[in-house]
């Protein structure tokens, strides 16, 4: 099976025992925790070690701090060795929570931090034209020198001066 699988698998169980928000919630924070700590994943990875030693240190680390479902889920990569593949299923369960609940993923890159006014404006609009309720994801990007490039899975709007400035050379460059 693979990870976009699994993600599917998790959403439909997570959605019939109505824990959608807290199993995504879950698996944002474990998957977090796993990028940061590769060594970690590697252990639960690893086929040299013991199935019960490597239930025994899921256990020990997540029981009561994740829900059954989220720690089962865990136990099943383990046992497969696809833990390393958290992050996918991650955003294969994101995507598809998102898809039901109307809400768009909208990545913002700008050259500095937008302040919280800017922040919610655009929020705002974008949920108006759109219809659902909007998720920004920030970045930041010094070379855009300023303006912002917003990126949606549809679309792409590049309001940079970095790009208008590329315009610029390559048309005095004809």
């Amino acid at each position: 099976m693979s990870a976009k699988t699994y993600g599917m698998s998790l959403h439909s169980l997570a959605k019939e025992e109505g824990l959608e928000d807290k199993i995504l919630s879950e698996l944002r924070l474990v998957s977090e925790l796993f990028e940061e700590h590769p060594d970690y994943v590697k252990i639960l990875d690893a086929p040299q070690i013991e199935h019960s030693e490597l239930m025994t240190i899921l256990n020990d680390d997540f029981f009561g701090k994740v829900n059954r479902y989220t720690l089962n889920f865990l136990k099943l990569l383990s046992e497969k060795h696809m833990v390393h593949h958290l992050s996918d299923c991650f955003k294969e369960y994101e995507r598809i929570y998102n898809s039901e609940n109307n809400i768009s993923v909208v990545d913002v890159t700008t050259a500095k931090a937008l302040n919280d006014n800017l922040l919610e404006r655009l929020t705002e609009r974008l949920e108006k034209k759109t219809g659902g309720k909007i998720v920004l994801k920030k970045h930041i990007d010094e070379s855009c020198i300023g303006g912002i490039v917003i990126e949606t899975d549809e679309s792409r709007i590049d309001a940079s001066i970095k790009t208008e400035l590329e315009k610029i050379r390559k048309a005095l460059t004809k």
